[in-house]
């Protein structure tokens, strides 16, 4: 099989990211948190949100054509077409099969797969891995969305501070041997799946006119659990996908985090004795991206220089119900 001695590594990036400002001083007048004391404790200053007629399709169709302009292909190149989200356009079916559609990508398959937060990051694994297998697929397109903002009760101080609206894409392709991906490590912790969830709408929570005030629809946060299990278990996620290539942290030249909250990464970075100066934040300007955070960090960090080829590159996420993820590349 002509391919199977080539690498697959990320050929192109874009993003996404709405002009609805929401700063921390509307915050504080909804919330009564202190707009001061939002920045101290997570580093979150800004977060921007969808307009009432944008769709999380539609963002996503908008990062996915930037991706695939600098990848140089057309639509009808790709393959398959993987969608990361929880806030789709519907329950189902799947956003991937909108977005096949708006890009006028024909000849590829669609599916959507969650993971949450981690979700982007575990989507580039799954298609990398789809065209190990299948030498047929010449490129892939991985997409992470976030349309929170209509889930959001904007008053409840547990969930309103963190979250923003946002979409970022990749073009995977072949490339040559030893560059690309080289490893990937997923860990779930399933003891604390309610500790951050959204029940309305799910088969246990079937949203009807009794329950419609009880507020099922929106988010659910215990941000002192998600810090207990991302310090226990994320540096442990990323010390096995290096191992399974014989490197150690200090061998990374450069990790993109899910951007959930600065203080977090700041932590992360000095418990693994890293300087800052080794990673890329977004999240103090646009948010909580859930699964659009690491898709738009990687996209700013390519664009901003930040990564260069032969950079050994860590992608980590950690997302809801728990589910820890980390990928290891060698960048082209």
């Amino acid at each position: 099989m002509k391919n199977m001695s080539s690498g697959v590594s990320v050929i192109g990036v874009g993003k996404y990211v709405p002009a609805k400002l929401i700063n921390n001083k509307m915050l504080e007048e909804w919330t009564g948190v202190p707009a001061q004391k939002i920045t101290e404790s997570i580093g979150v200053e800004t977060r921007f949100v969808v307009e009432d007629d944008e769709t999380a399709s539609g963002m996503s169709a908008i990062a996915a054509r930037q991706a695939i302009e600098m990848a140089g292909i057309d639509p009808c190149q790709i393959g398959l077409i993987i969608g990361c989200s929880f806030t789709g356009d519907y329950i189902y079916p799947a956003m991937a099969c909108k977005v096949q559609d708006l890009l006028k990508a024909k000849n590829a398959g669609a599916f959507d797969l969650m993971a949450n937060c981690t979700g982007f990051q575990v989507g580039l694994s799954v298609a990398s891995d789809r065209m190990v297998c299948d030498e047929k697929i010449e490129y892939t397109l991985v997409i992470g969305t976030a349309l929170q903002s209509r889930f959001i009760n904007w008053s409840d101080p547990n969930s309103a501070i963190y979250f923003g609206d946002g979409a970022g894409a990749a073009v995977l392709g072949r490339v040559q041997s030893g560059y690309g991906f080289l490893s990937t490590e997923i860990l779930t912790n399933g003891k604390v799946f309610d500790a951050v969830r959204m029940r309305g709408g799910g088969s246990s929570y079937p949203l009807r006119a009794q329950n419609i005030n009880d507020g099922l629809q929106y988010y659910e946060l215990n941000g002192l659990e998600v810090w207990k299990q991302v310090i226990q278990y994320q540096p442990l996620v990323i010390e096995r996908s290096l191992e399974k290539i014989g490197k150690k942290v200090q061998d990374v030249n450069f990790f993109i985090f899910h951007q959930a909250n600065l203080r977090l990464i700041e932590y992360l970075m000095a418990k693994m004795k890293q300087p800052m100066t080794k990673t890329y934040t977004n999240v103090a300007t646009i948010g909580n991206t859930a699964d659009a955070s690491i898709a738009i960090a990687l996209c700013d960090a390519v664009n901003g220089g930040c990564i260069k080829r032969d950079d050994l590159v860590v992608l980590s996420g950690v997302g809801a119900g728990f589910t820890f993820g980390s990928t290891v590349m060698r960048w082209y």
